[in-house]
């Protein structure tokens, strides 16, 4: 049975890419835009030392529909010095952190799909919970939630190409 459970978990980290990074707490010094923060995980600090990028999500760009908008709920869900819980995906090549953010216990990613203020990233959102997600996404999209709401032709994934 030991052998079996032992078997599972490391299919899991294999099917997940690596083994699960450990969390590590932050405090917000700015929201940059709808899906991208800079935090300090020394105590009151206001120096940035991590830029964090939410995984799984695309939100608006500040000159896109929704970007602004986006980027205020954003800052009122965690306002500057707001501690924030931060599991790291990934890192891109400059430096950025692709991360799952939690505030109070709550996935802030999450919310932002649910709000309609943030899309899934349907070529990197790989993890299982990306399903309970997509489901969120359709169910804003059925309400006309944040961008969804828009009488656009083009889909928010295809904006500025």
């Amino acid at each position: 049975m030991l052998i079996r459970i032992i078997c599972l978990c490391l299919t899991m980290c294999l099917a997940w890419g690596s083994l699960p990074a450990l969390a590590w707490d932050a405090r917000v010094v700015r929201v940059e835009d709808g899906n991208t923060i800079s935090v300090s995980k020394a105590g009151k600090s206001d120096d940035v030392e991590v830029v964090l990028r939410f995984y799984g999500i695309e939100a608006p760009t500040l000159n896109q529909p929704f970007g602004p908008e986006a980027r205020q709920r954003l800052a009122e869900i965690m306002p500057r010095g707001t501690r924030v819980t931060v599991e790291p995906v990934g890192e891109s090549e400059s430096g950025t952190i692709s991360a799952l953010i939690q505030v109070g216990g709550a996935s802030v990613n999450y919310q932002l799909v649910m709000e309609g203020l943030a899309w899934i990233d349907r070529q990197n959102c790989r993890a299982i919970f990306c399903r309970r997600w997509m489901i969120q996404e359709h169910q804003a999209v059925v309400e006309k939630r944040g961008v969804w709401g828009l009488k656009i032709g083009t889909p928010p994934w295809q904006w500025g190409r």
